[in-house]
């Protein structure tokens, strides 16, 4: 799960696709979910105007703060200034434990302080935030932790954690182009043309997996939803994200893309969320001619 909150977006006349300036686009952290104590590898998409910079210094943080009550953002705010433990590297990709504490600050284990447990989010999940910072812009990727449920039946809890496969994350499959409904090279696309691009993933990416409903009392069974933000820095997506419902079996998406009036080389990128937190990302070079 990806949740910008300062100095990434674009500006409120632009679109959320188009890429002007700076832009911390995605994190994805291998593997999606993990437990507390276990290595966890973060490698962020940061880019500009002129293309990915795998080369950028990039600063990494665990957030060390519960929300309170009172904020409605996902993350603490006091999250944003010290209250970190910060994670040694400085480029765009590191592996960093996951915090012992993560069940109790983030998870639901009563905290330190006062605060209260956290609840759930809709497929039973638990998050640790991870502060990114690059170029003058700050974001965070929350990392799905496996906690136990306290709340839970007994017999309820044991079952959930001999069905409990991690998640994982999906798989992009190569991105397609057509032009007036035939197959189009990506080094060679019309200027001014309405281009539809359809873009895919594996039949198992979206998985199935149980959860615990609290009104139930009981494990229900959950299908991931998938969607795709597309992003480039010239031209006009239709959609800003595509996708599919958890019970849309199909296995692709595709968006319209009008390229622009003038020849130039595009930078383009497509980020691919499930509903765990699970992402994959990919860039690709246009050439309009």
């Amino acid at each position: 799960m990806f949740l910008v909150v300062a100095g990434c977006l674009p500006a409120e006349s632009e679109r959320e696709s188009l890429v002007s300036g700076p832009r911390i686009l995605a994190v994805r952290s291998e593997p999606p979910e993990s437990i507390p104590g276990a290595p966890v590898v973060y490698e962020a998409l940061v880019v500009t105007p002129d293309g990915d910079l795998q080369g950028a210094s990039v600063q990494w943080a665990f957030c060390a703060a519960p929300k309170p009550l009172t904020e409605n953002a996902s993350v603490s705010a006091a999250c944003l200034g010290e209250a970190v433990r910060p994670i040694v590297g400085a480029s765009v990709s590191v592996t960093a434990a996951t915090p012992t504490d993560a069940c109790s600050l983030f998870g639901p284990e009563t905290p330190p302080g006062g605060f209260r447990p956290r609840d759930p989010d809709a497929t039973g999940g638990f998050y640790q935030p991870v502060r990114v910072q690059a170029m003058e812009r700050t974001a965070f990727v929350l990392e799905r932790i496996t906690c136990n449920l306290p709340n839970a039946p007994l017999d309820v809890a044991v079952e959930l954690a001999r069905r409990h496969v991690p998640n994982r994350n999906p798989k992009l499959l190569p991105l397609r182009a057509f032009v007036n409904g035939a197959p189009a090279p990506l080094d060679a696309l019309p200027a001014g043309a309405d281009v539809r691009f359809e873009v895919g993933w594996g039949a198992e990416d979206a998985e199935v997996y149980p959860a615990f409903d609290p009104k139930k009392q009981a494990i229900v069974e959950h299908r991931e939803a998938l969607r795709v933000s597309w992003y480039a820095t010239a031209g006009m997506f239709e959609s800003d994200v595509t996708g599919r419902a958890a019970e849309d079996m199909e296995t692709t998406t595709a968006n319209v893309w009008s390229a622009p009036e003038a020849p130039s080389r595009v930078f383009m990128w497509l980020v691919l969320r499930d509903g765990r937190g699970g992402t994959d990302f990919a860039e690709y070079l246009l050439d309009v001619r």
